[in-house]
């Protein structure tokens, strides 16, 4: 899939670059500034970057950086309804479930997996080939390392991710 294909209800900021292959789905609205109380600035949003072969499936909204850039590497798989926060550096291979929400100034590592309505505190971490499990809070004093199954609220260790 060479081109990109984004749906005609999709929002797409002139700040957002993309690479190619992608899909955007309906309703999604992605570039938009940053959720930020003391630094909101409409006029002035920053840059949202997308690589290749990313599925963004719809009604997804990822909020442009507001002190450098939101990222979404290659091969992303972002589920209805979820959100990356301002800042958000989302790694390669990337799969964010329905509903999940992902706090600004967060990395998702590699191979990641944020289970359906997750929720991430801003600047916060998760360790590559972690898995977060369905409903899961992931407040800032867990720390969620490489390979680790987390559930529950407060998120806590459950065991190894089974990586075939």
């Amino acid at each position: 899939m060479g081109s990109n294909y984004i749906h005609p209800t999709a929002v797409i900021g002139p700040n957002v670059t993309m690479g190619t292959g992608n899909y955007i789905g309906p309703y999604c609205v992605i570039g938009m500034p940053a959720e930020h109380r003391g630094k909101w600035d409409p006029a002035n949003p920053g840059d949202v970057v997308i690589g290749d072969n990313c599925r963004i499936t719809g009604h997804v909204t990822i909020d442009a950086g507001m002190e450098g850039y939101t990222y979404i590497g290659d091969n992303a798989f972002i589920m209805k309804h979820a959100h990356v926060g301002h800042d958000a550096q989302i790694h390669n291979d990337v799969t964010i479930s329905c509903g999940a929400k992902i706090g600004g100034h967060t990395v998702v590592e590699h191979h990641a997996t944020i289970g359906l309505n997750a929720v991430i505190h801003q600047r916060h971490h998760i360790g590559a080939m972690s898995m977060i499990g369905m409903g899961a809070v992931v407040p800032l004093k867990v720390e969620i390392d490489e390979g680790g199954v987390y559930a529950g609220n407060p998120a806590r260790y459950i065991r190894q991710n089974i990586i075939p």
